[in-house]
Protein backbone atom coordinates (compact mmCIF):
# COMPACT_ATOMS: atom_id res chain seq x y z
CA UNK A 1 0.00 0.00 0.00
CA UNK A 2 1.37 3.40 -0.94
CA UNK A 3 1.91 6.10 1.67
CA UNK A 4 -0.45 8.37 -0.29
CA UNK A 5 -3.32 5.90 0.06
CA UNK A 6 -2.71 5.48 3.79
CA UNK A 7 -2.95 9.24 4.37
CA UNK A 8 -6.32 9.99 6.03
CA UNK A 9 -6.36 13.33 4.19
CA UNK A 10 -7.30 11.44 1.03
CA UNK A 11 -11.08 11.23 1.13
CA UNK A 12 -13.67 9.92 -1.29
CA UNK A 13 -13.98 10.10 -5.03
CA UNK A 14 -15.33 13.45 -6.26
CA UNK A 15 -19.09 13.61 -5.95
CA UNK A 16 -19.33 10.65 -3.55
CA UNK A 17 -19.87 10.72 0.22
CA UNK A 18 -17.00 10.87 2.63
CA UNK A 19 -17.03 7.63 4.67
CA UNK A 20 -15.45 7.64 8.12
CA UNK A 21 -14.75 4.56 10.21
CA UNK A 22 -14.32 4.04 13.94
CA UNK A 23 -13.95 1.04 16.21
CA UNK A 24 -14.34 2.40 19.73
CA UNK A 25 -15.42 5.50 21.59
CA UNK A 26 -13.56 4.73 24.78
CA UNK A 27 -10.79 6.59 26.60
CA UNK A 28 -9.31 3.25 27.74
CA UNK A 29 -8.61 1.93 24.23
CA UNK A 30 -5.36 2.61 22.40
CA UNK A 31 -6.17 2.20 18.70
CA UNK A 32 -5.86 4.47 15.70
CA UNK A 33 -9.66 4.59 15.27
CA UNK A 34 -10.62 4.74 18.96
CA UNK A 35 -11.52 8.20 20.27
CA UNK A 36 -12.26 9.40 23.77
CA UNK A 37 -15.86 10.58 24.28
CA UNK A 38 -14.81 14.24 24.29
CA UNK A 39 -12.79 13.85 21.11
CA UNK A 40 -15.58 11.92 19.43
CA UNK A 41 -18.02 14.75 20.19
CA UNK A 42 -15.50 17.24 18.82
CA UNK A 43 -15.00 15.10 15.74
CA UNK A 44 -18.72 14.95 15.04
CA UNK A 45 -18.99 18.73 15.40
CA UNK A 46 -16.02 19.34 13.11
CA UNK A 47 -17.07 16.97 10.35
CA UNK A 48 -20.72 17.98 10.32
CA UNK A 49 -19.85 21.69 10.34
CA UNK A 50 -17.07 21.59 7.74
CA UNK A 51 -17.89 18.67 5.41
CA UNK A 52 -21.66 18.31 5.29
CA UNK A 53 -24.64 16.48 6.76
CA UNK A 54 -24.68 12.86 7.85
CA UNK A 55 -26.17 10.31 5.48
CA UNK A 56 -28.98 8.03 6.57
CA UNK A 57 -27.32 4.58 6.46
CA UNK A 58 -30.68 2.99 5.66
CA UNK A 59 -30.44 4.62 2.22
CA UNK A 60 -27.05 3.07 1.46
CA UNK A 61 -26.99 0.03 -0.80
CA UNK A 62 -26.72 -1.02 -4.43
CA UNK A 63 -28.07 1.65 -6.73
CA UNK A 64 -27.30 4.37 -4.18
CA UNK A 65 -27.40 7.82 -5.72
CA UNK A 66 -25.34 10.37 -3.79
CA UNK A 67 -26.86 13.68 -2.73
CA UNK A 68 -25.99 16.82 -4.65
CA UNK A 69 -23.83 18.19 -1.85
CA UNK A 70 -20.92 16.91 0.23
CA UNK A 71 -22.11 14.44 2.87
CA UNK A 72 -20.72 11.96 5.38
CA UNK A 73 -21.45 8.32 6.13
CA UNK A 74 -20.37 7.29 9.63
CA UNK A 75 -19.43 3.64 10.18
CA UNK A 76 -18.27 1.48 13.08
CA UNK A 77 -16.47 -1.85 12.75
CA UNK A 78 -16.66 -5.09 14.72
CA UNK A 79 -19.53 -4.38 17.14
CA UNK A 80 -18.05 -3.45 20.49
CA UNK A 81 -20.12 -2.89 23.61
CA UNK A 82 -18.94 0.71 23.98
CA UNK A 83 -20.59 1.51 20.65
CA UNK A 84 -23.92 1.23 22.49
CA UNK A 85 -22.92 2.38 25.95
CA UNK A 86 -20.69 5.36 25.04
CA UNK A 87 -20.98 6.20 21.33
CA UNK A 88 -24.76 5.92 20.96
CA UNK A 89 -25.68 8.78 23.34
CA UNK A 90 -23.16 11.06 21.61
CA UNK A 91 -24.50 10.13 18.18
CA UNK A 92 -28.00 10.92 19.42
CA UNK A 93 -26.89 14.42 20.44
CA UNK A 94 -26.16 15.14 16.78
CA UNK A 95 -28.91 13.04 15.22
CA UNK A 96 -26.28 10.91 13.47
CA UNK A 97 -27.06 7.32 12.42
CA UNK A 98 -24.31 4.85 11.55
CA UNK A 99 -23.60 1.61 9.76
CA UNK A 100 -22.37 -0.96 12.31
CA UNK A 101 -20.38 -3.73 10.65
CA UNK A 102 -20.71 -6.74 12.98
CA UNK A 103 -18.32 -9.66 13.42
CA UNK A 104 -21.20 -12.08 13.77
CA UNK A 105 -19.30 -14.86 15.52
CA UNK A 106 -18.25 -12.44 18.25
CA UNK A 107 -21.84 -11.32 18.84
CA UNK A 108 -22.90 -14.96 18.99
CA UNK A 109 -20.17 -15.64 21.57
CA UNK A 110 -21.15 -12.60 23.65
CA UNK A 111 -24.66 -14.00 23.95
CA UNK A 112 -23.30 -17.11 25.66
CA UNK A 113 -21.43 -15.23 28.39
CA UNK A 114 -22.77 -14.29 31.78
CA UNK A 115 -22.77 -10.65 32.80
CA UNK A 116 -19.93 -11.14 35.29
CA UNK A 117 -17.81 -12.72 32.55
CA UNK A 118 -18.55 -9.85 30.20
CA UNK A 119 -17.80 -7.25 32.85
CA UNK A 120 -14.31 -8.73 33.28
CA UNK A 121 -13.42 -8.37 29.61
CA UNK A 122 -11.19 -5.53 28.37
CA UNK A 123 -12.92 -3.15 25.93
CA UNK A 124 -11.15 -4.64 22.90
CA UNK A 125 -12.68 -8.04 23.75
CA UNK A 126 -16.09 -6.80 24.88
CA UNK A 127 -18.63 -7.23 22.10
CA UNK A 128 -22.33 -6.50 21.89
CA UNK A 129 -24.83 -9.28 22.28
CA UNK A 130 -27.41 -9.50 19.53
CA UNK A 131 -30.02 -8.10 21.89
CA UNK A 132 -27.80 -5.07 22.49
CA UNK A 133 -27.09 -4.70 18.79
CA UNK A 134 -30.83 -4.72 18.17
CA UNK A 135 -31.26 -1.95 20.75
CA UNK A 136 -28.67 0.02 18.81
CA UNK A 137 -30.57 -0.68 15.60
CA UNK A 138 -33.87 0.39 17.16
CA UNK A 139 -32.45 3.93 17.39
CA UNK A 140 -32.10 4.08 13.60
CA UNK A 141 -28.60 2.69 13.18
CA UNK A 142 -28.12 -0.08 10.61
CA UNK A 143 -26.55 -3.46 11.40
CA UNK A 144 -24.40 -4.92 8.67
CA UNK A 145 -21.80 -7.63 8.09
CA UNK A 146 -18.04 -7.88 8.76
CA UNK A 147 -17.48 -11.66 8.40
CA UNK A 148 -18.02 -14.38 11.02
CA UNK A 149 -14.52 -14.51 12.51
CA UNK A 150 -12.69 -11.40 11.22
CA UNK A 151 -10.02 -13.23 9.20
CA UNK A 152 -7.81 -11.45 6.64
CA UNK A 153 -9.74 -12.55 3.56
CA UNK A 154 -6.84 -12.47 1.06
CA UNK A 155 -5.20 -15.24 3.09
CA UNK A 156 -8.16 -17.59 2.55
CA UNK A 157 -9.18 -19.53 -0.52
CA UNK A 158 -11.96 -17.89 -2.50
CA UNK A 159 -14.63 -20.37 -1.38
CA UNK A 160 -13.74 -20.02 2.30
CA UNK A 161 -13.62 -16.23 2.05
CA UNK A 162 -16.96 -16.18 0.25
CA UNK A 163 -18.53 -18.28 3.01
CA UNK A 164 -17.18 -15.93 5.70
CA UNK A 165 -18.91 -13.08 3.89
CA UNK A 166 -22.12 -14.93 3.03
CA UNK A 167 -22.56 -16.45 6.49
CA UNK A 168 -22.18 -13.07 8.17
CA UNK A 169 -24.68 -11.50 5.77
CA UNK A 170 -27.13 -14.34 6.51
CA UNK A 171 -26.70 -14.02 10.26
CA UNK A 172 -27.31 -10.28 10.28
CA UNK A 173 -30.32 -10.83 8.04
CA UNK A 174 -31.72 -13.42 10.43
CA UNK A 175 -31.48 -10.99 13.32
CA UNK A 176 -32.76 -7.91 11.51
CA UNK A 177 -35.40 -9.58 9.38
CA UNK A 178 -34.38 -7.73 6.26
CA UNK A 179 -31.88 -7.78 3.41
CA UNK A 180 -28.31 -6.82 4.29
CA UNK A 181 -26.92 -4.55 1.60
CA UNK A 182 -23.49 -3.59 2.91
CA UNK A 183 -20.30 -5.32 4.05
CA UNK A 184 -16.87 -4.23 5.31
CA UNK A 185 -13.61 -6.15 4.76
CA UNK A 186 -11.66 -7.08 7.92
CA UNK A 187 -8.48 -5.00 8.19
CA UNK A 188 -9.53 -3.25 4.98
CA UNK A 189 -7.90 -6.06 3.00
CA UNK A 190 -9.70 -6.64 -0.30
CA UNK A 191 -8.92 -9.87 -2.15
CA UNK A 192 -8.00 -9.61 -5.80
CA UNK A 193 -11.27 -11.41 -6.49
CA UNK A 194 -13.69 -9.90 -3.97
CA UNK A 195 -15.84 -12.66 -2.38
CA UNK A 196 -18.91 -10.47 -2.05
CA UNK A 197 -22.26 -11.51 -3.55
CA UNK A 198 -24.27 -9.40 -5.96
CA UNK A 199 -26.54 -6.83 -4.39
CA UNK A 200 -24.06 -5.74 -1.70
CA UNK A 201 -21.83 -2.65 -1.44
CA UNK A 202 -18.45 -3.46 0.11
CA UNK A 203 -16.30 -1.04 2.10
CA UNK A 204 -12.55 -1.02 2.60
CA UNK A 205 -10.45 1.41 4.62
CA UNK A 206 -7.61 3.81 3.77
CA UNK A 207 -6.07 0.87 1.93
CA UNK A 208 -8.65 1.36 -0.86
CA UNK A 209 -8.23 4.04 -3.51
CA UNK A 210 -10.97 6.64 -4.02
CA UNK A 211 -13.37 5.48 -6.72
CA UNK A 212 -16.94 5.98 -7.82
CA UNK A 213 -19.29 3.63 -5.99
CA UNK A 214 -21.08 3.12 -9.28
CA UNK A 215 -17.90 1.90 -10.99
CA UNK A 216 -16.23 0.06 -8.08
CA UNK A 217 -18.99 -0.93 -5.65
CA UNK A 218 -16.78 -3.51 -3.91
CA UNK A 219 -13.84 -1.16 -3.24
CA UNK A 220 -15.32 1.82 -1.37
CA UNK A 221 -12.74 3.89 0.45
CA UNK A 222 -13.13 4.95 4.07
CA UNK A 223 -10.90 7.25 6.09
CA UNK A 224 -10.63 8.33 9.72
CA UNK A 225 -9.94 11.09 12.23
CA UNK A 226 -6.36 10.57 13.49
CA UNK A 227 -6.21 9.98 17.23
CA UNK A 228 -4.20 12.55 19.18
CA UNK A 229 -4.18 15.00 16.27
CA UNK A 230 -7.27 17.08 16.99
CA UNK A 231 -5.50 20.17 15.69
CA UNK A 232 -5.49 18.57 12.19
CA UNK A 233 -9.17 17.74 12.05
CA UNK A 234 -10.52 21.06 10.76
CA UNK A 235 -7.97 21.07 7.96
CA UNK A 236 -8.77 17.48 7.09
CA UNK A 237 -12.50 18.21 7.03
CA UNK A 238 -12.05 21.24 4.77
CA UNK A 239 -9.88 19.15 2.45
CA UNK A 240 -12.42 16.32 2.34
CA UNK A 241 -15.14 18.80 1.37
CA UNK A 242 -12.97 20.34 -1.34
CA UNK A 243 -12.23 16.90 -2.78
CA UNK A 244 -15.96 16.39 -3.34
CA UNK A 245 -15.93 19.27 -5.83
CA UNK A 246 -12.92 18.13 -7.85
CA UNK A 247 -13.78 17.44 -11.51
CA UNK A 248 -17.43 18.25 -10.84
Amino acid sequence: MSAALADPALGSAPGWPLVLYFHHVNALVDHYTALSPDDFRRGLETVLDLVGPALDPAAVGPGFRPPDQPSVLFTFDDGYRDNLEIAAPLLAEFGVKVLLFCVTGELDAAERLGESERAALPPRKSFLTWAEAERFSADGHVLSAHTVGHPPLPELGHAEAAEQVAASLRRVGERTGGPVRTFAYPYGLIPERPPVPAGVLAFGTVKAAPASWAHRPLHIRRTYLPVGQVERWAGLAIGWREQWFESQ
